[in-house]
């Protein structure tokens, strides 16, 4: 793709310069108002600056852009409302491109964020409406200029996770059943949860535990009681989580572990469906390491289906260097996610999910553009 910029005075000016130098085929990308010339600040003119292109290969694929041949407007009022009415012809257009061009043919600063989200894993989906949302903006934004692509990226970014990120219907459930595969790191998670609620909300907490399979995950949970001062109990069946539930009546916080098994199991997902009381009040939280394969990971989400999942928890983030299926899940279902756990300290690494978090980790800080 060719790009080329123009400093006119009118649109109409421009489009018989941009006709000779890129062709019938050229689109405008960005149109914007800026101020040229003057001394020392003062007596600076009002000018349009005009960014085109032409992709050939694309050339078959698109519209031509209507040719305007209105005589150069003397009222400034005037040139704006040609300017906006153009835009708005374009913006369709550009969306389309979006569809049709390759990666190759987008702009280099362009290339640079999608090679970012590629590296990320961020599905194909998900980049295309990022790179849409950067190649279609109002003329009131900022223009993509090379210096600042990376910060308008992240800034995009921030905004698309914003409108997509599912909202937790209550701010503390006082009962949560975590489960998911093993070894997602359901336990030591739910050591750092019970930690600050206790030790930064001043909560009473009890902790349940239905994983009889391992014993080290009975006595790991009775070690992060104890150091805690939280009482724990262990249950067998959904008679027993009833009755430890009314044990701990006096608890704002119930925090329940289950046992980690192959979620392709549909006995597993059978056993967690007759663990919980049917009539009771609990939440029921999907444990998720993002050390797995994002297609694995829908995998288990759709095994567990049958079983009402209110949110989503990701853990291991401080394993792997790619923060991509974050973004996916949260673009691709309507599920939400509360909280992130970035390594082993308890309560320390665990972090509340927000847009700049999210952003953080898949763009990361560095600015590549």
């Amino acid at each position: 793709m060719r790009l080329k910029t123009y400093i006119v005075s009118t649109m109409a000016e421009a489009i018989p310069m941009i006709k000779r130098d890129l062709g019938e085929d050229a689109l405008i990308l960005n149109t914007k108002k800026i101020k040229t010339g003057g001394f020392l600040g003062l007596f600076k003119k009002n000018k349009l600056e005009v960014t085109a292109a032409i992709d050939p290969g694309a050339a078959k694929k698109r519209k031509q852009v209507e040719e305007v041949e209105a005589e150069p407007p003397t009222d400034l009022d005037v040139q704006q409302d040609t300017s906006a009415d153009l835009i708005n012809e374009l913006k369709n257009i550009k969306q389309f491109m979006v569809h049709q061009i390759k990666q190759e043919s987008l702009p280099k600063e362009l290339q640079v964020v999608k090679e970012r989200l590629t590296q990320q894993e961020v599905s194909a989906d998900v980049q295309e409406k990022l790179i849409e949302k950067l190649m279609t903006r109002d003329e009131s934004e900022t223009a993509p200029a090379t210096e600042n692509t990376w910060q308008v990226a992240r800034e995009k970014l921030m905004s698309m996770i914003a409108e997509n990120q599912t909202q937790p219907t209550t701010e503390n459930p006082r009962i949560t059943c975590f489960i998911g595969p093993t070894g997602v790191g359901k336990t030591t998670t739910i050591a750092k949860i019970a930690a600050s609620h206790t030790l930064n909300s001043d909560k009473k907490v009890g902790l349940i535990t239905a994983d009889t399979y391992r014993i080290a995950a009975v006595e790991q949970l009775k070690t992060y009681g104890g150091i805690l001062n939280i009482p724990v109990q262990v249950i067998e069946s959904s008679a027993d989580l009833t009755k430890a539930i009314e044990d701990f009546q006096d608890c704002d916080i119930i925090l329940i572990d289950t046992a980690g098994r192959n979620y392709q199991q549909t006995e597993y997902v059978e056993e967690l469906k007759n663990l919980l009381p049917a009539d009771s009040n609990v939440q029921v939280h999907l444990v998720l390491s993002l050390t797995a394969k994002y297609e694995d990971m829908k995998k288990i989400i759709d095994n567990f289906q049958s079983i009402s999942t209110n949110e989503l928890l990701l853990t291991k983030k401080d394993e792997t260097g790619s923060s991509g299926a974050i973004l996916n899940l949260i673009c691709h279902y309507d599920i939400p996610i509360r909280y992130i756990a970035n390594g082993q300290n308890v309560p320390d690494d665990l972090l509340a999910l927000t847009p700049e978090l999210v952003a953080d980790f898949v763009m990361g800080e560095e600015n590549h553009a």
